[in-house]
């Protein structure tokens, strides 16, 4: 039973992603990295800081026409605790991060816009629940996104020659879920294969007019509605107990998420890998 389940997984990814891409919007190609550093405190309780590093090697969905799509995309820092509870083969863990998002822009040669970096003060809770049964896990993560702080709204120059910035200062609430199936080939060796759906659940009544409609802009607030959707396979393997890395396939697909109209408006294709070194102090 168990190795007819492996089979049909793969022909289920390959068939949603087949079906996905039946049309034929514009194209992104990044990679994106991790450096996860858990430090383990105790059974119960762990410290976590989380660096990421995203870089665009080309993009078609490019209004401004930049002489140089080859940039350093996204940056990210992730820092805060997490409680785990472990019962037999159920787990929950329980992590409260900050999140520093920052968004470097680079504008045509020809803008009369500066280029500029944006950034966005976050934070997040996002309990996750792992369930084994053999070789299998299913494990589930639900991330509970808060925005309070985009610097986008006082920094963007457009903005302020048309007399629409704010203060940076706001709330919003964006809801991601990620599903995902792993099976341990070996002690060292597990396949994974997931999705993960974005969904604005709240967004800031004060900047909602003035926020980009895709993805809520370069750090904006975000808009309330189905704004994202994301497929990952690949593998993980451990050389250590404490390194590991878990390199990835993801495919994305981005929607416009404003005034309840829905258009897919970019697809993105990423390597997306995870080097771990867990830190025991214990």
């Amino acid at each position: 039973m168990k190795k007819r389940i492996i089979p049909l997984l793969f022909l289920l990814f390959c068939f949603i992603t087949t079906n996905l891409m039946a049309d034929d919007p514009k194209k992104a190609y990044r990679s994106w990295e991790y450096l996860n550093l858990p430090v383990v405190l105790s059974p119960n309780w762990t410290y976590n800081i989380l660096l990421s590093h995203a870089y665009e090697y080309k993009r078609e969905n490019d209004p401004a026409k930049l002489d140089e799509e080859k940039k350093t995309y996204f940056h990210e820092v992730f820092t805060g605790p997490m409680y785990t509870i472990k019962s037999g083969d159920f787990t929950l863990r329980l992590p409260l991060w900050y999140y520093y998002q920052g968004f470097p822009v680079k504008q045509a040669s020809n803008s009369t816009y500066p280029n500029a970096y944006y950034y966005s003060h976050n934070v997040e809770f996002l309990p996750i629940v792992e369930y084994k049964i053999g070789n299998f896990k299913i494990w589930n993560r639900v991330i509970f996104h808060n925005k309070f702080y985009s610097s986008y709204y006082e920094k963007d120059k457009r903005l302020k020659d048309s007399g629409k910035d704010q203060d940076g200062k706001g709330y919003s609430l964006l809801l991601r879920e990620y599903l995902r199936f792993e099976y341990n080939v070996t002690e060292s060796f597990r396949l994974l294969i997931g999705d993960e759906i974005f969904y604005g659940t709240i967004e800031d009544k004060d900047t909602k007019d003035i926020t980009p409609d895709r993805l809520g802009g370069p750090g904006g607030f975000e808009l309330k509605g189905f704004s994202q959707n994301r497929l990952y396979a690949g593998f993980g393997y451990n050389f250590t107990k404490e390194f590991s890395i878990e390199p990835l396939y993801m495919y994305q697909r981005a929607y416009t998420n404003k005034e309840n109209k829905k258009e897919l408006v970019e697809e993105d294709h990423y390597l997306f890998i995870t080097f771990t070194y867990v830190i025991k102090t214990f």
